[in-house]
């Protein structure tokens, strides 16, 4: 059987990567997750529903959940790429050292964070939706193209990326729309 799994970016966050450790959406943000929910529920009958538990990601997952009168999944496996042990201060330039890399260059720690991704979007038994964050997108987009590379595209916020799982596999049917990021 195969399943078909929408990994969705959150909308744009209220604070930046480097100034605050968890933050929510934006005005702007909101929008362009009321936006989301509206159109994808054009397009997809209700499914599960997971988010990272992040703010930003549960704040963008929300207006979906309304609409579909679901609850939200909190999947700490689709949470934002680890930062543990680097100063906030640091935390810009590490990311950007990170994005990059290869994911071979990577820690064991980073590794073993995107292998935890990728099982889990293997395990999946039905369609779903995944609000989550551009790493994470990058890391299951990078291993469908078997890339060795962080980043392989740049999904805007919002924006809906689409891929199959069938057996066990994964194949992209669709990226999502791109976007020049500023890392937040």
């Amino acid at each position: 059987m195969d399943i078909t799994l929408h990994l969705v970016r959150h909308g744009e966050a209220a604070g930046s990567w480097d100034s605050s450790v968890d933050p929510g959406l934006s005005g702007v943000g909101r929008l362009q997750a009321q936006e989301m929910a509206r159109r994808l529920n054009q397009k997809v009958k209700p499914v599960n529903l997971f988010s990272s538990p992040l703010n930003r990601t549960k704040e963008t997952a929300q207006p979906l959940a309304d609409i579909w009168q679901r609850e939200m999944v909190i999947a700490p496996n689709l949470i934002e790429i680890p930062s543990a042990g680097v100063d906030f201060g640091d935390r810009r330039k590490w990311l950007t050292e990170v994005l990059q890399g290869t994911w071979t260059g990577q820690s064991a720690h980073l590794q073993g964070w995107r292998s935890n991704i990728l099982d889990f979007v293997k395990k999946q038994a039905s369609d779903a939706v995944f609000v989550t964050h551009f790493v994470v997108i990058n890391a299951i987009v990078g291993a469908i193209e078997e890339s060795d590379k962080v980043v392989v595209f740049h999904p805007d916020n919002c924006s809906v990326t689409k891929i199959r799982l069938s057996e066990g596999r994964m194949s992209l049917i669709e990226k999502g729309t791109e976007a020049v990021t500023v890392v937040k």
